[in-house]
């Protein structure tokens, strides 16, 4: 493919994969093409034509024993692993013992300014003879096997022990480590990392720990860890929110700091994939919770979950996973990807101003909505009395919705009598009388209202009023 990104390339193999979901019609049937993509990159994979099409091959023979209608990347690592998990599971125990095993980080990137927010730890195996092998190769036999147990209480004390050096050198940002099932279900896995915070004397918010979502199946017990972990002062997060169970259910229930997602490798191949990944940042913003993005290959994502308001990115467009002594070399860099590449500062800031205007708007219309007394507002309009606003727990005690007072006059939810005798008290509002009271009721509830004008230049320009139940004094 020349030159080309590995993020064009996914572009578009992505794309190709997308238009073979539709069926082709032939002789008024319905035909549907399964298809498996491989792809090698020119000069990483190979500089000729011959050994860039034998990779590929290679790469697609993968892609077909992960499933239909995807595409892989050519890996060496892949291609040397041919062996069975038996051979595999006697050298990772050979990689415990010989310190064979190492960790890459990769960086997660603030998408307003740049920065870099923290690191991944992502665990690598340089075998002696085979190179570097990536984790997709060993982690499943780890696990089977029970390894996972030490190999991740490794990591945790690597990737803690990284942090503090960095401290030592000025640098200071926070580390997420991923827990597999079997160290959740581990009984002292808390224990595990108060031990590990103890030892290199790191202060627990700047380490986080990932779950995947498929981990909450087991509710209780996740909860039960996630909150000691949370009492400890350690983050927490869900990895690839969205491609689990029943989230929605107990989303709002669990002690969790950011929400990840993978959904990002389909942005402009399937609209509905965007309609998701703009409805979890939605949800994760309404839920006070930081939205990271993983996966971002290409600067069209990128573009798209900054303007959707993704808080963090991750992904081989922003930075690979690198060696910790090659991110400190490359910090600066990293950092400035999304500012050569993201949308411009004006934009940003525009939008993000947006976003907190409506946050605060939304926040005040639930604090009305919470209060349990009422507030209105109105307006005269055309010689006429309109709500604008009337929202509270009283306004729905009295037998009534917002949506059936704002825009309206008195008359029209309120029987006329009535309407015409409220109607005198908002005129001398409207006059200017600082402070009009009266009392009734509705719905067998006696209340107290008052009105106040609201002024500007001399002139009302709104009357706010308030409720309150007064039944118990009556």
């Amino acid at each position: 493919m020349g030159d080309s990104s590995r993020g064009e390339a996914t572009k578009v193999a992505g794309g190709i994969v997308e238009h073979f979901n539709d069926p082709f019609i032939i002789d008024e049937n319905e035909i549907f093409i399964s298809l498996s993509i491989g792809i090698s990159l020119f000069p990483d994979d190979g500089k000729t034509i011959d050994i860039l099409m034998r990779h590929a091959s290679i790469a697609m023979d993968l892609s077909k024993k992960v499933g239909t209608n995807t595409f892989e990347f050519y890996s060496p690592t892949k291609q040397k692993i041919k062996m069975d998990p038996l051979k595999i599971e006697m050298e990772l125990h050979k990689a415990i013992e010989q310190n064979q095993l190492l960790l890459h980080y990769q960086p997660k990137i603030n998408l307003r300014t740049g920065h870099i927010t923290g690191v991944e730890a992502l665990i690598r195996w340089n075998h002696p003879k085979w190179g570097i092998i990536s984790p997709g190769t060993f982690i499943r036999i780890a696990e089977d096997t029970g390894l996972i147990i030490p190999i991740g209480e490794w990591v945790l004390y690597s990737a803690c022990s990284q942090v503090k050096k960095w401290q030592s050198e000025g640098f200071f940002i926070g580390v997420s480590v991923n827990l597999s099932q079997k160290q959740v279900n581990c009984s002292n896995i808390v224990q595990t990392i108060v031990n590990v915070l103890q030892t290199k004397g790191l202060e627990p918010h700047y380490l986080e720990v990932e779950i995947t979502e498929s981990m909450t199946c087991n509710f209780e017990h996740t909860i039960s860890i996630l909150q000691q972990l949370k009492k400890l002062g350690v983050l927490t997060s869900i990895d690839d929110f969205g491609t689990g169970f029943s989230s929605l259910n107990y989303l709002n229930k669990l002690p969790i700091y950011t929400l990840n997602q993978s959904f990002v490798r389909e942005l402009y191949n399937n609209p509905s994939v965007e309609e998701i990944v703009k409805t979890i940042i939605s949800m994760g913003h309404s839920l006070n919770m930081n939205v990271i993005a993983e996966g971002i290959e290409t600067k069209e994502q990128l573009l798209f979950l900054q303007q959707h308001l993704c808080d963090q990115g991750q992904g081989y467009f922003l930075s690979k996973p690198l060696q910790a002594s090659k991110l400190k070399e490359k910090l600066d860099e990293i950092q400035q990807v999304v500012k050569r590449h993201g949308i411009s500062e004006d934009i940003r800031l525009r939008i993000w101003y947006e976003e907190l205007l409506n946050q605060a708007k939304k926040n005040l219309q639930d604090t009305v909505r919470l209060q349990q007394g009422m507030t209105f507002k109105f307006k005269k309009i055309n010689g006429q009395f309109v709500h604008t606003l009337s929202d509270g727990e009283l306004l729905y005690r009295f037998g009534f919705t917002p949506a059936q007072v704002v825009g309206k006059r008195l008359d029209e939810f309120l029987p006329c009598e009535i309407a015409l005798e409220k109607t005198a008290y908002y005129e001398r509002a409207w006059e200017g009388e600082d402070f009009v009271t009266y009392e009734d009721k509705i719905n067998g509830i006696y209340y107290l209202a008052s009105l106040r004008p609201i002024k500007k230049g001399g002139d009302v320009i709104e009357v706010i009023g308030s409720c309150v139940d007064i039944t118990a004094r009556k």
